[in-house]
């Protein structure tokens, strides 16, 4: 009887943590902040991503914050590829969403709305997923605008060719979630942005006054060159959300 108890107490203690529902809700209440600041300060927004993303968190946290709030996973019984989201505390996943709503903040002054009687949710894969799909709909949207602007800021010379690289890679893990890129660097020899994600890697480098995606092409192999904003707008066009045509 005292194993029982003992064993009915830590799964009583696993449960609670993970279906508070608190970090599904911190995850609509960064998405409806991020649309309402949208609509009234978009270059507060602007900055505020510029801000996050310049700042000291690893790119594996940016997608979660930013791009891939569902693909936190609190139960330990699930396997996943990056150790540290397995055994992700819930309360750090809340702080990170937390963090986006502050640098937002910061930046414009608005206050974070609140939820309404219907937006209460349950951390349950269902919910998360479509917690997720909403904020990348929203985020493809914003980061492909962010990316042009950073793009424009650092012709021709592209000395922030890093923050273009994570944004880069963050809308990459929007367009393609279940294959996400997993890390963003720049090699300083070759002045080219890599992203590795799941199953690839993907090279982009200034190129004559823009940012080209490198595609390797024939033999013997030779390069093709193909700018980045013209790759982002074809997917933008293809997944405009709704809400912004109503700004």
């Amino acid at each position: 009887m005292k194993l029982l108890g003992i064993l009915l107490t830590i799964t009583f203690v696993n449960v609670s943590l993970i279906m508070t529902g608190e970090y599904a809700n911190s995850v609509c209440t960064t998405t409806n902040y991020i649309k309402k600041v949208y609509g009234t300060n978009p270059d507060g927004l602007i900055t505020a991503i510029l801000n996050i993303i310049n700042g000291n968190k690893t790119f594996v946290t940016l997608n979660l914050m930013l791009s891939l709030p569902d693909k936190v996973n609190f139960r330990f019984t699930i396997q996943h590829d990056e150790a540290f989201i397995i055994n992700l505390p819930e309360n750090i996943a809340i702080a990170d969403q937390e963090a986006v709503q502050e640098a937002i903040f910061q930046v414009t002054k608005i206050p974070v709305p609140k939820l309404g009687r219907n937006e209460i949710y349950s951390n349950d894969r269902r919910t998360l997923s479509r917690l997720g799909i909403s904020r990348r709909v929203i985020m493809g949207y914003y980061t492909t605008r962010v990316l042009i602007y950073a793009v424009d800021k650092g012709t021709p010379g592209f000395t922030n060719l890093k923050e273009i690289c994570i944004l880069i890679g963050l809308l990459r893990s929007m367009q393609f979630p279940d294959s996400y890129i997993i890390s963003a660097r720049v090699d300083q020899d070759d002045n080219v942005c890599m992203l590795t994600s799941q199953n690839g890697r993907f090279h982009y480098k200034p190129y004559r006054g823009y940012i080209a995606v490198v595609r390797p092409m024939g033999r013997p192999i030779h390069n093709e060159y193909e700018d980045v904003l013209d790759e982002a707008m074809g997917w933008l066009r293809l997944n405009r959300p709704s809400i912004v045509d109503s700004f």
